[in-house]
């Protein structure tokens, strides 16, 4: 009798199990928190202009209260300031902000909502501006035309006049006869004495 019981209890026990297993399975749903689907900019995305808003889809509507805020974005630039207003639009799962100028840099979204199921859900992500909002790229200033000028030939420049060279004056000749006379004596000396010595030298004395 105990052994039937007991396979009756086993029975009984698995039914409800049965029953039990595809309730639980499509409770775990409802149970999840809701997630964030996807943000416009999106996570580590490098714009070459600072966005005017931000947009936070989450996977279900969050709940929403205007009153309660319930939902808030807040975003600071490359500096550190807030440059969201501290209004948030919620339209279906979308949550939107818009933002003032901000200076380039490394922007940070900090975000806190309800979820569906009543439950604060929050997070936080960054993306970055290349150039600050409003910014527009530098014109470069047109530069100044060059007006040619006419000029006449009476101002081209002129040569440079060489200087005349120094006039240097002849050597003083006064004295040529007189240094001829004595070159000529002394070199005919010279040649009495040359012919002097030759004649002792072929005819010695006894």
């Amino acid at each position: 009798m105990n052994a039937r019981l007991t396979l009756k209890t086993r029975l009984r026990l698995a039914a409800v199990a049965v029953i039990m297993i595809p309730a639980a399975s499509t409770a775990s749903p409802a149970l999840a928190h809701d997630a964030l689907s996807s943000t416009s900019p999106t996570q580590g995305s490098v714009a070459t202009t600072a966005p005017e808003t931000v947009t936070l889809t989450l996977s279900e509507p969050p709940a929403n209260s205007e009153n309660l805020n319930f939902s808030t974005i807040t975003v600071t630039d490359g500096a550190g300031k807030t440059v969201s207003d501290g209004k948030v639009t919620v339209y279906g799962p979308t949550l939107t902000t818009t933002l003032d100028p901000g200076t380039a840099g490394t922007y940070t979204v900090l975000w806190r909502t309800v979820s569906s199921d009543g439950h604060p859900i929050e997070g936080k992500y960054s993306f970055t501006v290349q150039t600050a909002a409003g910014a527009g790229a530098p014109t470069s200033s047109a530069a100044p035309t060059a007006t040619p000028s006419t000029a006449s030939p009476s101002a081209a420049p002129t040569a440079a006049t060489a200087p005349a060279p120094t006039q240097v004056p002849p050597p003083n000749n006064d004295n040529a006869p007189l240094v001829l006379g004595i070159a000529a004596a002394i070199l005919a000396a010279a040649i009495g004495a040359g012919l002097l010595l030759r004649n002792r030298r072929n005819n010695p004395t006894p």
